[in-house]
């Protein structure tokens, strides 16, 4: 495949959810364009240079999609033995794919589009702070007078002010490459991943889906604090499933007495798929054609995961979009 076609989730998980007819497709499942449809895992999930960063003349740097190949690489192995029921012995061989597990975190579109919300929303917050205070707005506007070398219309300087008071009537477009702060929070969640206690579970009626955000936690809602939140993966009530295939799922929880082997009944297997839907980022993928999984997506199409923001700062933001190209680039 060529570089700049790179998977938003990877091959090496998609191939697992691929129907057993010989083309071996995987059918996905569009929340927001309410359709279906199957293709090979080589061409499921994937966007044009979605890891690609872009140089100031249009070229494209795909260190960023070899790295992930090379991480993809080391997993595969480990992958392929828990799908046959062995949880790795091997320290180096875990870490490995504790560190696969955390870029599939990280890596998302979920995650990419929130680090863009994140900074897009930080400099509106920046903004704020200036004109919300008459002598740094001031200032600012001296500054930007003294660099163009000519006086703002008063007008024009409150116009672009009340803007940065309260920039919701207005779109904020943040660059691509700004996103790539999510994949950095893999290095501090590799080695919590590492630490906690890994089950294999299977599915003893019914079957597994996933999405494109296929690592979720879940903790006690009752450790939620309303100003420091939940301790993330730190928190011991907090329980990671990863989907390996329909019929195996990986768990990750704190308690070191649970099982390496358990199986779930229908009623914890649709559970764990309603999770998946409600913290998807558009798409679910499954092994096979489902109406259930159709109104499984549609239920959820409104629950993706998102950015909240408190304390300082516009009441209102106004709306991020992640650019995909700058416009000195061209396609490829």
């Amino acid at each position: 495949m060529s570089p700049k076609n790179q998977h938003t989730i990877p091959r090496l998980h998609l191939q697992h959810f691929a129907g057993l007819d010989p083309l071996g497709q995987v059918w996905t499942y569009d929340a927001v364009a309410a359709r279906q449809w199957s293709a090979i895992p080589e061409k499921t999930g994937v966007q044009t240079h979605f890891y690609s960063a872009e140089g100031d003349d249009g070229t494209m740097d795909t260190r960023l999609e070899e790295f992930l190949a090379q991480v993809e690489s080391r997993a595969a192995p480990v992958y392929d033995d828990l799908l046959k029921g062995r949880l790795p012995q091997n320290p180096q061989a875990r870490l490995y794919f504790a560190q696969f597990l955390a870029l599939m975190h990280t890596r998302t579109t979920a995650m990419r589009r929130m680090a863009g919300e994140i900074w897009g929303r930080g400099a509106q917050i920046h903004s704020y702070a200036y004109a919300s205070n008459p002598k740094a707005f001031e200032g600012l506007t001296r500054r930007v007078e003294a660099e163009k070398g000519d006086k703002m219309d008063p007008e024009l300087k409150e116009k672009v002010r009340q803007a940065m008071l309260n920039p919701s009537g207005y779109a904020m477009e943040v660059s691509k490459e700004s996103t790539f702060m999510a994949l950095g929070a893999s290095d501090k969640l590799t080695p919590i991943l590492n630490k906690m206690k890994w089950c294999l579970v299977a599915a003893q009626h019914g079957y597994f889906i996933t999405s494109d955000n296929p690592l979720v936690r879940e903790v006690d809602p009752k450790t939620r604090h309303p100003i420091y939140g939940d301790h993330g993966f730190m928190n011991k009530t907090a329980e990671v499933t990863f989907p390996l295939s329909p019929k195996i799922l990986l768990l990750l929880l704190w308690d070191e007495t649970a099982r390496d082997l358990g199986a779930f009944e229908r009623d914890h297997v649709h559970q764990v798929n309603v999770v998946r839907a409600a913290h998807s980022d558009r798409y679910l993928y499954a092994h096979i054609n489902d109406k259930r999984i159709a109104e499984l997506a549609d239920e959820y199409k409104n629950s993706r995961p998102g950015v909240t923001t408190g304390g300082f700062g516009p009441k209102k933001f106004a709306p991020i979009k992640v650019a995909r190209r700058s416009k000195a680039g061209k396609e490829p």
